[in-house]
């Protein structure tokens, strides 16, 4: 099984039809024998998280103009944050040396009150796969893989990501299609 967890996959456009997936960025959190979850970093919606935390009752005082990300299309009613490892909290799960996730309402309510990582991204939802499916998925060439990169996920913009992945690789990333065979 190839290494997924700790990457960033892009979904790689079929010239048939647009998909869920169509420019997205996603960071693998966790690839297994017994599933996959990723969260998307680049879809921000228009959602301040001085909002959510008001609709959660914590972070009166919240004051960053930061909005919340959509993870993808699985429990969206469910937040993700994908951090920093300067904090962690109980439950958090290390993803890389540079980057855990974390679930527990402690993490929110010390972000709320700024005494959260310093680089973190609140999504709602996440990306899933079954068992073997993302695997399967990769074979057919649906999916392009690339390495962990801390500043693209937290300091670059998220609607000048794909570019900027597409400047480090060397290539449009946006013009690969799982549509041609394998070299």
């Amino acid at each position: 099984m190839e290494e997924i967890k700790g990457k960033i996959l892009f979904f790689s456009p079929s010239e048939e039809e647009t998909s869920y997936f169509t420019d997205s960025l996603i960071y693998m959190c966790d690839h297994s024998a017994s599933g996959s979850l990723g969260l998307i970093f680049n879809r921000q919606l228009d959602l301040d998280l001085k909002d959510l935390f008001g609709g959660l009752k914590i972070g009166e005082d919240y004051i960053s103009k930061d909005k919340a990300f959509l993870g993808g299309p699985v429990n969206p009613g469910a937040i993700f944050i994908l951090h920093s490892s300067d904090k962690s909290w109980k439950d958090t799960l290390q993803v890389s040396e540079q980057i855990f996730m974390s679930t527990s309402f402690k993490a929110l309510e010390d972000i709320a009150k700024g005494d959260g990582p310093h680089n973190y991204i609140l999504t709602l939802g996440y990306t899933g796969w079954g068992p073997g499916q993302l695997n399967n998925e990769i074979s057919e060439n649906a999916w392009l893989s690339f390495p962990e990169d801390f500043n693209l996920i937290f300091e670059v913009q998220p609607e000048d990501q794909i570019n900027e992945i597409s400047k480090n690789v060397g290539y449009d990333i946006r013009m690969i299609s799982p549509d041609f065979g394998n070299a």
